[in-house]
């Protein structure tokens, strides 16, 4: 294919923001709508409903280990297009649910590698391949996706599950999952050597300047040595388990404080949407200043927030704070995503991230059942934000250890499209 094609990188960095805003949408940001349905449904408590959503993200994450070797190495296309199809497969399964157990089997478990194949490790993989000296700006604009599908279907699935229940809200969505095959299959390459390009679209003798930081590669057992995997790793598992635990919890606190389920999607909405603007504005941050910092910015927001959510009794302030957390919660992925590619380099992108899935896996299935627990004990949220309060400093203080050492150089391995 021609080099004279317009740069395809901005192109893909729409599909993969379309692929997230489906994937994150349809499964964890709206998920907390659908609780008290499934808890009247299956005349259960919340407590084994959201150990769902942990299974979820344990799932995801160990998954996400393999998965990531597998984006670095083979075609990105076919496993986004094939996540698609099994992500819409099991939501309309999901859909004919009986019982619990086929609950956690295709939420907690197939639903979950669906989303993996299709979300944000591989859209966050193909911008790290298509861009070196845009990559915070070109990751905040694919991770707008995740809190753009909170945006867009917390909102309608409120409304269709208030007029249609849960049941006829997943056939929906997994209707509008497979819209995104076609627009992935037109679109996504591997690599801009793939269509005759080059990173960022720039001029051969720039990008062989860029390649020449590109790093070498990295596999589970280098790794497993590097201190600066790990204190970007644990501080992230801790940020990102957090903020998954609050999602997760949000419908029981808001009905806590006396706002209602679809005043409460309204609300998951508004602070999704903050995280959209939030989301571009990191990424582009991230290009310019040392992401450490961010993330400790990131963090801040978190803890003034909680610690001002443990003095509320009724709804009045409720919102500003969903806005602040929202907009926090925004940050993560862009600025995460481009210490990696930073750190550790685009060739192996995809498999430091699917590697780190796995030191987070622990915080994501703990904290989202263990603050749900909190709260049935003691009738409160207000030990389970402590908690994630002191956990924040911990989180902090570890990452004040991560040293942004020189990379070797070396020029980046190929992938096949």
């Amino acid at each position: 294919m021609s080099g004279r094609e317009p740069f395809r990188g901005w192109w893909i960095v729409g599909v993969g923001f379309a692929t997230q805003s489906v994937s994150m949408g349809f499964s964890i940001m709206t998920f907390p709508l659908f609780v008290p349905f499934l808890v009247e449904e299956f005349g259960t408590e919340r407590g084994p409903i959201v150990v769902g959503q942990s299974l979820f993200l344990a799932v995801m994450q160990g998954v996400g280990s393999v998965l990531g070797r597998l984006l670095d190495r083979r075609s990105i296309r076919a496993v986004m297009a094939l996540g698609a199809l099994g992500m819409a497969a099991c939501l309309f399964a999901l859909s004919r649910a009986t019982a619990l157990w086929q609950l956690a089997i295709l939420f907690g478990v197939l639903l979950s590698v669906g989303v993996t194949m299709l979300g944000p490790l591989s859209s966050s993989t193909l911008a790290a391949k298509w861009f070196r000296r845009k990559l915070g700006r070109a990751q905040g604009l694919t991770n707008m996706g995740g809190p753009a599908g909170g945006l867009f279907f917390a909102p309608i699935a409120g409304w269709l599950l208030a007029a249609y229940g849960w049941r006829t809200t997943l056939v929906c969505f997994a209707g509008m999952t497979l819209c995104v095959i076609p627009a992935l299959w037109a679109v996504v390459r591997n690599q801009p050597a793939d269509l005759g390009q080059h990173p960022d679209g720039l001029a051969p003798a720039a990008e062989a300047e860029a390649l020449a930081h590109a790093g070498l590669p990295w596999g589970p057992a280098r790794l497993v040595r590097a201190r600066a995997f790990w204190c970007l790793a644990l501080p992230l598992g801790v940020l990102m388990g957090i903020s998954t635990a609050w999602i997760a919890n949000f419908a029981t606190f808001a009905a806590d404080l006396g706002v209602g389920t679809e005043q409460a999607s309204l609300y998951l909405g508004v602070g999704s949407g903050v995280g959209i603007l939030s989301t571009l504005a990191f990424g582009a941050l991230s290009d310019r200043y040392d992401g450490r910092v961010l993330l400790w910015v990131i963090m801040a927001i978190h803890a003034v927030a909680f610690a001002f959510l443990r003095t509320l009794t009724g709804p009045a302030g409720f919102l500003p704070l969903v806005i602040g957390i929202g907009s926090a919660g925004g940050g993560m992925m862009p600025v995460y995503a481009s210490l990696i590619g930073r750190i550790f380099g685009p060739a192996s992108f995809g498999s430091v991230m699917g590697f780190a899935g796995l030191v987070m896996l622990p915080f994501f299935f703990a904290l989202a059942p263990l603050a749900a627990a909190l709260r049935d004990s003691s009738g409160s949220y207000a030990s389970a934000l402590l908690l994630f309060i002191a956990a924040l400093a911990a989180a902090a203080a570890l990452l004040g250890f991560l040293r942004l050492e020189a990379r070797p150089l070396a020029v980046a391995s190929p992938a096949r499209a």
